[in-house]
């Protein structure tokens, strides 16, 4: 018996002794970058009546089990994180995460090559708990064999797990928040906890995994007036542990803070394969409506007057006059991060990914002539300067949110010269957003696909609009080829019942060649 075994054998005994009544383990989530990683396991244990517990990591090097990393689970986020330096990322490996009696295992998978090969990206966005557990459409995803695993945004809703909302007026609220919260969390987690298991995720929040709806973050502040201040609603600690939950596990943020009022960021990037990705937040630096109006857009002639001042209503209003220089879509140093990040990837030639929130265009609507302020189409300038920094990259643009797969080119100065974005549709949430201009294109409509083409939007963007899938529930891959430079995004669809269908939409497979 050696005695690497024996340090193995008796970090298991410690780990099975230290919490036999400890709570049970229900998934985990990783990722790996840098050399380092990062490895979250989420279990049963209850905010409200927290107790000490203890839990080990242990990785399986040749026929014996040695303990990488031990952790605390955390009081208010009923999670242990582990993080583990010096990684080797060459090699695959089996872990065990242990917590009393209980027990999980997966594989951390190698880091495929950098040079040559396929690199495989899912894409999911917009999960409800209506259609639990959606075992068919997870299967589905599974059976791609993604390499990597990318969702985006609203993993839960205000509306899962019986719908029931606990809000916060003061600190004194957060275990009971965080307690009905991590009800709806734990249902996006069991639901993927076998895709999750087996390959790295990055997963990034938007408005309602922070009990918002719509989200203009000015800075990550304490809301001081009605949403369309901006601000968040929720005690800002809250807002620091739902969103720990889904982003520990990331690479380390480029710029945490606080910011605001004590809101921390998790933007960052990573190279994983050979290609390069930035993940963004677009939502937590973004101006505010009540920052250019003091009342709804109304229409003079409309019979009541609009209640909503973040949807300009009014068809013959210019919303393009909502713009003004100074509003921030990014916020000034997230901005300098991405064109620091995007020089970078152009230096090193690789294949790149931006992954965010939503598109940066109003490309979905609940009207055809409406213009949603909770778009990124808003504020153009912010916009601009996004897609400026972004360019040198020639990156895609990937994202969720609008419950609508669309496939499109951001226009800066002209139709084409800006970025691909492919926006998934919602993995459960129905489409509620529509493409439909009243205008004929300005050329590059493609056949079969109407509304196609080169349009601007309702806030005077370019846009050029290849594929929409009207109608459809699924998810989205992206193909990163490093051998043919080229990167291939593609759609698969789910029918009104949640179940995986053959169905194909014009649009996609779209193949994007890279210089």
């Amino acid at each position: 018996m050696t005695l690497k075994f024996l340090i193995a054998l008796t970090g298991l005994l410690f780990f099975a002794a230290t919490a036999i009544a400890g709570p049970n383990l229900l998934w985990t989530q990783y990722a790996q970058a840098n050399g380092v990683l990062k490895l979250t396991a989420h279990t049963d244990a209850d905010p409200l009546n927290p107790e000490e517990a203890t839990a080990g990591l242990l990785i399986k090097v040749g026929d014996e089990w040695e303990v990488a990393a031990e952790a605390e689970v955390e009081a208010l986020t009923a999670m242990a994180a582990f993080r583990v330096e010096g990684w080797d990322n060459s090699k695959a490996f089996q872990y065990r995460v242990i917590c009393g009696d209980s027990k999980l295992e997966g594989t951390i998978r190698a880091e495929p090559k950098a040079d040559g090969g396929v690199l495989k990206l899912a894409v999911l966005a917009c999960i409800k708990d209506e259609f639990f557990p959606q075992t068919n459409a997870v299967q589905h995803v599974i059976d791609q064999d993604p390499d990597l695993l990318f969702f985006g945004g609203d993993q839960f809703y205000e509306s899962n797990a019986g719908g029931e909302v606990v809000f916060t007026e003061s600190e004194a609220d957060i275990p009971a928040a965080m307690a009905n919260v991590l009800a709806k969390w734990r249902k996006f987690g069991l639901m993927f906890k076998e895709l999750l298991k087996d390959r790295p995720s990055l997963m990034i929040t938007d408005d309602h995994d922070v009990y918002a709806k719509d989200l203009w973050g000015r800075g990550g502040i304490r809301m001081p007036g009605d949403r369309t201040t901006g601000g968040y609603w929720m005690e800002p600690e809250w807002v620091n542990l739902s969103e720990r939950l889904q982003t520990w596990h990331l690479p380390d943020a480029a710029h945490p803070g606080p910011w605001g009022d004590g809101i921390y960021a998790y933007y960052t990037s990573l190279n994983y394969g050979g290609v390069s990705f930035a993940l963004l937040e677009d939502r937590k630096f973004k101006s505010a409506p009540a920052e250019v109006l003091d009342q709804p857009v109304s229409d003079p002639e409309a019979r009541q007057p609009a209640r909503n001042m973040e949807v300009i209503e009014w068809a013959a209003f210019d919303a393009a006059k909502l713009d003004q220089p100074g509003l921030q879509l990014l916020g000034e140093k997230q901005e300098k991060f991405v064109a620091d990040w995007a020089k970078d990837v152009e230096k090193s030639g690789n294949l790149a990914a931006v992954l965010s929130q939503s598109p940066y265009a109003n490309v979905g609507n609940y009207q055809p002539h409406y213009g949603d302020m909770d778009s990124n189409g808003w504020p153009q300038s912010g916009r601009n300067r996004a897609l400026r920094a972004i360019v040198p990259s020639q990156a895609v643009m990937l994202c969720g949110d609008i419950h609508y797969g669309t496939l499109f080119q951001n226009g800066i100065d002209n139709w084409g010269d800006g970025p691909w974005t492919f926006s998934v549709p919602g993995f459960t949430s129905n489409q509620n957003r529509r493409w439909k201009p009243s205008v004929e294109p300005q050329g590059g409509a493609v056949e079969g696909v109407e509304g196609s083409g080169n349009h601007h939007d309702r806030f005077g963007n370019k846009m050029t609009l290849v594929g929409k899938a009207d109608g459809y529930k699924g998810y989205g891959m992206a193909f990163f080829d490093k051998d043919k430079r080229e990167i291939t995004l593609d759609i698969h669809l789910f029918d009104d019942a949640r179940e995986p269908v053959e169905d194909r939409v014009p649009g996609w497979p779209r193949v994007i060649k890279v210089d």
